[in-house]
């Protein structure tokens, strides 16, 4: 009896930690209410799985930039207008900048995605990635106030 519930909690922290490191919003009303975990429990996983899919998808999005910018560059040669699209999201991140994009990932942007828009405009890995493992900190503390205690 008590093995299977080490078990089955152990299967419930790795689901919480896998959905944050992707879909972050949906993990914490998922910890709090569907598997009723306390707020230290809840913080801790979501928080644990928001970094850690910000640290694996830093290490994809180099990869994908590089690829991008090499595509990009053949491309640019053919045709050298900016799009709009381009200009107005490039308006947007000189607007809001680093900490902009680091407030929103969690929430509104998927992790992946995110760490990809912050990684594409801001390289400099030593300064984006505690700011956005603060982000995903922050978010995970409020959430799971509010949802563990309601």
């Amino acid at each position: 009896m008590v093995f299977t519930f080490l078990r089955m909690s152990l299967f419930q922290e790795l689901i919480i930690m896998l959905m944050s490191s992707v879909k972050f919003l949906l993990a914490i009303p998922f910890a709090a209410y569907q598997y009723e975990f306390s707020f230290w429990q809840t913080f801790f996983f979501s928080s644990i799985g928001g970094v850690s899919g910000i640290i694996i998808f830093a290490k994809f999005s180099y990869w994908i930039i590089e690829q991008y910018n090499t595509w990009m560059s053949s491309k640019q040669k053919a045709n050298s207008k900016k799009g709009l699209k381009r200009v107005l999201a490039i308006k947007k991140v000189r607007k809001y900048g680093l900490f902009g994009i680091a407030f929103l990932t969690p929430i509104f942007f998927s992790i992946p995605i995110g760490t990809f828009i912050a990684l594409r405009f801001f390289p400099n890995k030593k300064k984006t990635l505690p700011v956005l493992a603060a982000s995903v900190f922050g978010w995970s503390f409020v959430l799971s106030v509010i949802l563990t205690t309601l």
